[in-house]
């Protein structure tokens, strides 16, 4: 057994990956990149606003339709836009799937290139541009910031109702040894919260398994028996938020109760 699994409890078993994995993005999906590489953001200036992005997104339907929206950096001046385009009587073909997909490749290239900047990303399903992320210090041109979504989604106030949680769900934590990038952990939980959103938030699972960059991992597995998948995506965030509030990022586990009975056991691992 390994050290993580001993840790946490866990059996040596990994759910299966037939869970769904939000790396099968169709062919049909492309992902235009203008980067300015003149204008350099503090990675964590753009990965806090964008885990405050992908949990909104992943908390509706795939097939949402978005229009204009943006999300602020709590870090600094910076912030994400995404704008969509109107197709006349048809006023937007922008979906959640696609914000999905489009961010998870973008910050993957941030993130593989060391080049956390002000980019442009333009999203096209079957070649037909559908909208447009992006990455700015300063709105884009004709554009401007709402500050209606300034206040951070993964702050942790202990003692203190998360907004955002379920009402039903509960999870403890507790830190391991081994040290993992602050950058590796946001990306691994934007990834983790795209795929709980597409194995579908009210599917019943036996787990969840997200590989990150680097041997990063998250996973999230029942106990005895099989969870909602959106209690990944709840875990992931709740999970990374503490470790925002307590600036510890390590290898942790969470267990996570449901209605008051312990149901899922797993954390954020690297190396196993």
């Amino acid at each position: 057994m390994s050290p993580f699994n001993a840790f946490c409890g866990l059996n040596e078993a990994t759910p299966s990956q037939s869970n769904l994995s939000a790396g099968n993005v169709p062919a049909a999906f492309k992902v235009e990149l203008t980067p300015d590489h003149s204008v350099l953001i503090r990675a964590e200036e753009i990965l806090r606003p964008a885990l405050k992005m992908m949990y909104r997104v992943t908390g509706l339907p795939l097939a949402q339709v978005w229009y204009d929206e943006n999300w602020p950096s709590p870090l600094g001046p910076s912030g994400i836009y995404i704008k969509h385009n109107t197709f006349g009587k048809e006023p937007s073909r922008l979906r959640s799937r696609f914000l999905i997909w489009g961010m998870n490749h973008m910050l993957l290239s941030m993130q593989l290139t060391n080049r956390y900047c002000q980019t442009t990303a333009v999203l096209k399903w079957e070649d037909v541009a559908v909208g447009t992320i992006y990455v700015s210090r300063t709105p884009p041109a004709g554009l401007t910031w709402s500050r209606r979504n300034s206040s951070d989604l993964v702050e942790y106030n202990p003692g203190e109702p998360k907004p955002l949680s379920n009402p039903r769900f509960a999870m403890s934590l507790a830190y391991g040894d081994n040290p993992i990038h602050r950058n590796l952990l946001y990306l691994t939980c934007i990834k983790a919260m795209g795929e709980a959103a597409e194995a579908g938030l009210n599917r019943i699972v036996a787990g969840l398994y997200t590989l990150g960059l680097q041997r990063t991992a998250w996973k999230l597995i029942g106990e005895q028996r099989e969870i909602e998948a959106g209690y990944s995506r709840e875990a992931a965030v709740t999970a990374l938020g503490r470790m925002i509030h307590d600036d510890r990022f390590f290898e942790v586990c969470v267990w996570v109760k449901v209605h008051g009975v312990q149901s899922a056991v797993g954390g954020y691992t690297q190396g196993f």
